[in-house]
């Protein structure tokens, strides 16, 4: 009996034992709930306060709004031009085609191209900007692509136009090369092409 009674008083104190915990734990559960909620609403109420604390009619500050980037630049619309060479100048690159079968005829070629520059360093490039400027109408070339002569149209044109005339003829003359000028209304015959650009007859309107 002694024995039983043992056993029985172990058994409740071991239920007292667990049901004690478990009332501690349920305990500091609540507490940390209550901390939470008191943490929660204290920052909810600080907010609450710092919008009522504006003073009245104030409106609220607005974020800022972003920068917009500047608008690109439009480009022009590209415009095609009706006729890459006017009437006489086809009718030039025609007859030079047609009498020089063998050789290859450019339109519109840059006098940097066809006349080096002299010099060196800075000097050298002024000199190519230059040259850069001025435009041939027409260019003979052989099948190597070696420059036999260069071919233009005469016009009526100005002093400025007339000192350019004279500048690439200057040019040309010192690199060798053979500069023929025509006049559109008196254009040579087919067969009388080929003499003309090698050097026979003399220049026209030279």
């Amino acid at each position: 009996m002694a024995w039983y009674l043992f056993l029985l008083a172990v058994a409740g104190g071991v239920a007292f034992a667990i049901w004690n915990y478990r009332r501690k734990t349920a305990a500091r559960r609540a507490a940390s709930d209550a901390r939470y909620q008191e943490i929660f609403k204290g920052g909810s109420q600080s907010g609450a306060n710092a919008q009522s604390a504006a003073p009245a009619g104030a409106e609220p500050l607005a974020a800022p709004a972003p920068a917009k980037a500047p608008p690109a630049p439009s480009a022009a619309p590209g415009v095609a031009v009706q006729r890459f060479l006017g009437q006489a100048e086809s009718l030039l690159y025609y007859l030079l085609k047609a009498g020089l079968p063998d050789c290859e005829v450019f339109a519109g070629v840059s006098l940097a191209r066809v006349v080096g520059a002299g010099g060196e360093g800075r000097d050298r490039e002024q000199q190519l900007r230059r040259l850069s400027q001025y435009q041939l109408e027409f260019v003979v070339c052989d099948k190597n692509m070696r420059v036999i002569a260069v071919v233009e149209v005469e016009s009526a044109a100005g002093a400025a136009a007339a000192g350019d005339q004279r500048f690439k003829s200057d040019m040309l003359k010192q690199a060798g090369i053979r500069f023929v000028r025509l006049n559109p209304l008196a254009l040579p015959r087919r067969d009388e092409v080929r003499p003309l650009i090698n050097g026979g007859p003399p220049q026209q309107g030279a």
